[in-house]
């Protein structure tokens, strides 16, 4: 296959999936028991789409597609940024560019001659090491950016935030260790086979 249109392939598949997880951004809104939690804590479904997108495109073009789906999600107001009150770009960092970064990289452990079953046991632990990363940045951010000046660093900031974070981020960890190995299972073989 010519290399132009392998490129356009993959800007196509890119662009596919960076848009399909800000739709589902825009459909966590709909469904109640996602966004509970105040200032944009939510169980995010959208990371489906990321995960996905790295399972069949790889690490580095998932990590790629997860910077463009938050640049395309801010652009059109899908997501809401919050930014905090005390160190905005730790917060910016820790919140937001971080978070989304690492959910792309989730399929870091697999190589191509994995066995499916190999294949499937390294998502689940590369799912549940970037949700990890992902919580103690968002916990890191509660503590030294959204806690009052005077309670910055406290063992009350960390228990506070701890409790906020986790109260969605375990959620989200749980959907996608569900998820993912069923996508991954259904969807690995047609790619495989029609070479995509």
């Amino acid at each position: 296959m010519n290399n132009n249109i392998k490129l356009v392939r993959l800007m196509t598949f890119i662009a596919l999936y960076a848009a399909l997880a800000v739709v589902l951004d825009v459909v966590k809104e709909f469904i109640p028991f996602t966004s509970i939690w105040a200032n944009g804590g939510s169980i995010d479904i959208s990371l489906i789409a990321l995960v996905f997108a790295s399972i069949h495109l790889g690490w580095k073009v998932g990590v790629i597609t997860s910077l463009l789906q938050f640049v395309v999600s801010f652009v059109f107001g899908a997501t809401k940024l919050y930014f905090a009150p005390y160190n905005v770009v730790l917060g910016f960092l820790c919140d937001y560019i971080l978070p989304i970064v690492v959910m792309g990289a989730s399929t870091i452990l697999i190589k191509e001659n994995d066995s499916e079953k190999t294949a499937i046991i390294k998502l689940e632990i590369g799912i549940a090491v970037c949700m990890l990363i992902r919580m103690l940045s968002q916990v890191i951010s509660g503590v030294y950016c959204w806690t009052d000046a005077s309670e910055i660093g406290s063992i009350a900031a960390w228990i506070a935030s701890l409790e906020y974070n986790l109260g969605y981020g375990i959620p989200t960890m749980i959907m996608l260790l569900v998820v993912m190995p069923i996508l991954y299972k259904a969807f690995t073989p047609v790619f495989k086979k029609r070479g995509l």
